[in-house]
């Protein structure tokens, strides 16, 4: 019986996740049309979703490897899950945040700018409401989140940032009403 921690699962873990982080750089930035047609944040998600099964099947094959018992193996299983997936929730913030931002990319025009730096006129010609508007548009259109119909009004054509939304929205009501019941 094996009640220490398996240092194979953690090593398999780190090594799934700088897979996933390699491949989703290499795909998203030098890949074929195909790959290149679907938004980074679209492919980081399908990457992940697949990248699930070769993690569960690598922490299987480990736990059975190690004669783990059968309760020992569903713990195995449900810490690699919660694992890799928390690594690649993380990585999609900081991905698409490094992607999406404005702040972001005002940081490195200016710095892109030299000791001169910039005025902020400059700054609002590059980034108009207009623009901005439609850029977010656009990408909620190629996500297959909206649709644009053709007398130019957009309607909701996806449910799963809608979702995504409620569910963190539920999780923050949830979270705040503990912690402001635990100030108390």
């Amino acid at each position: 019986m094996h009640n220490e921690i398996s240092v194979m699962l953690l090593g398999y873990l780190l090594a799934t996740s700088a897979a996933l982080f390699t491949i989703h750089v290499l795909l998203s930035r030098y890949g074929g049309q195909l790959w290149r047609m679907l938004p980074p944040q679209v492919l980081l998600v399908r990457l992940v979703l697949t990248f699930n099964l070769a993690v569960l099947a690598g922490a299987w094959l480990i736990a059975r490897h190690e004669v783990r018992e059968a309760a020992q193996i569903m713990y195995m299983l449900v810490f690699s899950f919660l694992v890799f997936n928390g690594i690649a929730y993380a990585y999609f913030h900081f991905f698409n945040m490094s992607e999406t931002a404005r702040r972001i990319r005002m940081l490195l025009q200016i710095r892109q700018a030299g000791p001169t730096g910039l005025r902020v006129q400059e700054l609002e010609c590059q980034y108009s409401q207009k623009d901005m508007i439609e850029a977010r548009l656009d990408r909620l259109v190629s996500m297959n989140q909206l649709s644009l119909a053709p007398d130019g009004r957009y309607r909701v054509a996806g449910n799963a940032l809608l979702w995504a939304g409620r569910i963190m929205g539920l999780w923050r009501r949830l979270v705040l009403r503990r912690v402001l019941k635990d100030l108390q």
